[in-house]
């Protein structure tokens, strides 16, 4: 996920010019993009759980098949909704 550290990290450079404040679509780029990443760590957690556990690895390469399904399916949205409030 491309997000613009310049914006998150100064967050004057994200304003609309009235001394610093966010807009409303700022706020929202930010709430998508935190949702994002949240989805990224979970995603995460459970591959290193899979990878940790004890199954047989066809059954492991399984799960990973739908785990990744899945993680692609729940950030589709909030991606496109990143994509849209950035134009």
């Amino acid at each position: 996920m491309a997000v613009d550290k310049d914006a998150l990290t100064h967050p004057g450079s994200a304003t609309d010019g009235d001394g610093g404040m966010l807009t409303e679509k700022d706020l929202k780029i930010l709430w998508v993009a935190r949702t994002l990443t949240n989805i990224d760590f979970q995603f995460g957690e459970d591959i290193l759980c899979l990878e940790r556990s004890g199954i047989e690895i066809e059954q492991k390469q399984y799960i990973e098949r739908q785990l990744l399904l899945k993680y692609r399916e729940r950030r589709e949205p909030y991606q496109k909704l990143l994509e849209s409030l950035r134009i």
